[in-house]
């Protein structure tokens, strides 16, 4: 029954991966909601919808939160190129079958430079911000199948110009499938379209579907997780996404990873460290075309 059920969720997750695929050119929006989440995300190339586990698959796979034990915590700060700030905060709680979540994603640039139809007409500096807060729920379907749902308000502004509305995300995680191996696949970003003055434009919906699988390394007693993904969102081309995480030892995790398809960011570096209930992770993304690098941190809470 577990193995239907999955395949049923892939076999939908395929029909709307072609029909996202073949659809026209539209205007899309709300390009912050593309950044991701979290440290140790990033640091895998954000190959994490089938091994995300803990309160960043609020936003990656709402389904995962099905499996989080206990009480989980999570803060991240992104600092990118052009200034850009990135801050994420989610909680989660299992409660029986149940796990539930609340979330805030912000993202903000200062002093952008604007000029007038000449290139000398200096007009002065605004500000942009992309905001998202959101709450989820996941229901385990087995003890080795969630699914899940998130509803998030958003709000983008440039300047004094501002447009937001309702998002949902969809995601199922399975794991253990298989022995070693999980799958995973999620819907982000679902909404209407909205509008800036007169000019309307489509949510950057994200579909996603991935395989980890879990290789024990006796000669170290160390284990690595081996995933990958392919992504498809509404105004791209479908990128491939191969991440690595190697555990040495429990309280140490060291990650990798690649992107295809993204000329300026095509990989990823990571590390975290876990003492008693927290864990702190930091990764490294360098931008081609001399556009400098992205630092993340992020602090994790386990009771």
């Amino acid at each position: 029954m577990c193995r239907l059920t999955a395949a049923a969720g892939f076999a939908i997750f395929a029909l709307l991966f072609a029909r996202f695929s073949a659809a026209g050119a539209e205007p899309v929006g709300m390009a912050y909601l593309k950044i991701g989440a979290g440290a140790e995300s990033v640091g895998m190339a954000e190959a994490v919808v089938s091994n995300i586990d803990g309160p960043s698959a609020t936003y990656w796979n709402p389904g995962a939160l099905a499996f989080l034990p206990g009480l989980q915590a999570t803060v991240a700060h992104n600092e990118s190129f052009f200034t850009i700030r990135q801050e994420f905060a989610g909680l989660t709680r299992k409660i029986g079958r149940f796990g539930v979540g609340v979330s805030f994603d912000g993202t903000w640039v200062d002093d952008l430079k604007a000029y007038g139809d000449e290139p000398a007409e200096y007009l002065g500096t605004f500000g942009y911000y992309g905001i998202a807060a959101g709450v989820s729920c996941a229901y385990a379907w087995s003890d080795r199948i969630g699914v899940g749902a998130s509803v998030k308000l958003v709000r983008e502004a440039i300047d004094v110009y501002s447009a937001g509305g309702a998002a949902f995300d969809l995601g199922v995680q399975a794991r253990d499938l298989l022995p070693r191996l999980s799958l995973g696949l999620s819907i982000l970003h679902l909404g209407p379209a909205m509008k800036y003055i007169e000019q309307s434009f489509q949510m950057p919906t994200t579909l996603q579907g991935g395989a980890t699988y879990r290789l024990g390394i006796p000669q170290t007693r160390g284990e690595a997780l081996l995933a990958a993904e392919i992504r498809k969102v509404r105004d791209e081309d479908a990128s491939l996404r191969l991440g690595l995480e190697y555990m040495p030892q429990q309280s140490i995790q060291l990650r990798a990873g690649y992107r295809s398809a993204l000329d300026t960011e095509d990989v990823g570096f990571g590390l975290g460290y876990r003492r008693g209930r927290l864990q702190a992770d930091y990764a490294y993304v360098p931008f081609g075309e001399d556009l400098g690098s992205q630092h993340r941190i992020g602090l994790t809470y386990r009771n």
